[in-house]
């Protein structure tokens, strides 16, 4: 099976991508799956597509997440078309993201594979081994108390994906990634995103619009310190917003921060994966 591997051209693969992606297509339409690519593209990502015969059979999307402890290449999504699996055509695109990677002086890829689907297999057999970082997500009840130094902005700034660590909203464990959802949305998302600035902290909480419950409101935080104080204050910024309760994705090392507070655990952990160049 003659494969091979380019960048993706945003004008012409969009139903191919799609195809790809068949019954977990997620975009729901060529017209969103193109403003979703574009703005992916737009803000750094690397995106490509495997070939076969004229067809478009497999579609990878990386950014590069340059923080403060690490530069690493995160692989956001892999797909290949079902006729087409277990044919080597995974591998081709990570080994394309690796070479990447190197050029662009990343020191390992990562990447959050599903559990149920098994493809935690597929990422050993290429070279990728389980972190020891686990996550967890706390829903916490908001508050009616008045924020003291919350500041609100436009959207967080890119440059704190760099100079901050990425301490709450790990959903996908690069900040990058999680940047380029709550700060560069395409007009057919429908999420409610709010941003603010506390003294060094920058903060975005976000809601899907579709959603009828509050429940389903989420924080993003870079800060140089996770801190009960910094937490104390999120949760009246949510108040303020008239949201009931507010999800933060933690690694477990951070949990601890959260003693002071009554929160609900999700029973569920993710798997983080790594392979260094």
């Amino acid at each position: 099976m003659d494969i091979k591997i380019r960048n993706i051209d945003l004008h012409k693969d969009i139903k191919g991508i799609r195809e790809t992606h068949g019954s977990d297509d997620h975009w729901g339409s060529d017209e969103v799956c193109f403003e979703s690519t574009q703005t992916a593209l737009e803000n750094g990502f690397f995106i490509q597509v495997a070939i076969c015969n004229n067809k478009i059979v497999g579609h990878a999307e990386w950014v590069i997440s340059d923080e403060p402890k690490h530069r690493f290449l995160y692989l956001e999504m892999l797909q290949i078309h079902e006729a087409y699996q277990k044919h080597g055509i995974g591998t081709k695109l990570i080994e394309s993201g690796a070479v990447y990677a190197k050029d662009n002086g990343c020191a390992f890829l990562r990447t959050m594979p599903d559990i149920t689907s098994g493809s935690i297999f597929f990422y050993q057999k290429n070279g990728f081994i389980q972190t020891k970082d686990s996550n967890n997500i706390l829903k916490l009840k908001t508050t009616a108390e008045s924020t003291k130094n919350a500041v609100c902005i436009d959207k967080v700034p890119f440059t704190v994906v760099k100079c901050l660590p990425f301490v709450i909203g790990l959903y996908q464990q690069a900040s990058a990634y999680i940047w380029k959802v709550y700060n560069a949305q395409h007009k057919y998302d429908d999420r409610t995103v709010s941003s603010f600035r506390i003294d060094e902290s920058y903060i975005n909480i976000g809601a899907f619009s579709t959603f009828e419950s509050t429940e389903q409101v989420s924080v993003a935080c870079w800060s140089k310190q996770l801190s009960p104080a910094l937490i104390k204050e999120i949760l009246a910024i949510g108040g303020s917003l008239d949201y009931k309760y507010l999800n933060f994705c933690i690694l477990n090392e951070n949990i601890m921060q959260f003693n002071p507070f009554d929160y609900e655990k999700s029973k569920e952990n993710d798997v983080f994966m790594e392979r260094y160049i």
